[in-house]
């Protein structure tokens, strides 16, 4: 399978829950460029957010970055490995 193929199919799992290292998240961007997916991570009591001068903003989920690729750029990398198995035990909303 070819890197677009792949990504093709990544990009129809935006909004799909999942688990990634012990947390409930969901996916809610693929970087296709920067070899990335973006997971919003639900927390019981999200932490506060700051605006730029280091105030307290608001609550905010806690977002993650995963890398697709590994060092190598042809395998998948260990946390997208843990990701895709995540995927596969949780049901679609």
């Amino acid at each position: 399978m070819n890197n677009d193929e792949f990504f093709h199919r990544l990009r129809r799992l935006i909004g799909r829950r999942c688990t990634f290292m012990g947390e409930d998240c969901m996916l809610i961007e693929l970087l296709a460029d920067e070899g990335m997916v973006i997971l919003r991570c639900d927390e019981s009591s999200p932490p506060i957010q700051r605006d730029q001068f280091g105030q307290a903003l608001r609550r905010a989920s806690e977002t993650r970055q995963v890398a697709i690729f590994d060092t190598d750029g042809e395998n998948l990398s260990a946390d997208m490995l843990d990701l895709m198995t995540g995927l596969d035990g949780k049901a679609q909303p």
